[in-house]
């Protein structure tokens, strides 16, 4: 599996690599909104799910996951943010992410989810 991560906490990234890996996951990590997208449009075959932070520069998560769904249904989308109010998840939810987890997070609990994700979608 290759997950690609646009998130703009490089502790946060670094971390989930460490799980990632033990996985056996490949995985992409963008900083940035817009360069996220861009990667996301360019390689679209590439990856098996995303992992998206709402608060990024250049473009917010919500934005992205909104474009992502324009061209793309299929992807499965974890949004993972810091934006913990009932509204925010909602939102996140209704526009299309798949699932959507607060910071803080269990890395454990985070490399279920996407299990579950993945497992939902093959």
């Amino acid at each position: 599996m290759h997950i690609l991560m646009i998130e703009d906490n490089e502790s946060v990234s670094e971390m989930l690599q460490m799980f990632f890996e033990k996985e056996g996951w490949d995985f992409t990590c963008i900083f940035d909104g817009e360069e996220g997208l861009n990667e996301y449009k360019e390689n679209q075959g590439k990856y098996d799910l995303i992992i998206l932070d709402i608060m990024l520069p250049s473009m917010d998560g919500m934005t992205i996951c909104k474009e992502i769904r324009k061209f793309d249904i299929h992807i499965p989308i974890i949004m993972l943010t810091a934006k913990d109010t009932e509204s925010d998840e909602v939102i996140g939810l209704e526009i299309g992410a798949d699932d959507y987890v607060t910071k803080p997070f269990s890395p454990l609990t985070l490399v279920a989810r996407v299990k579950s994700t993945t497992r939902r979608v093959n």
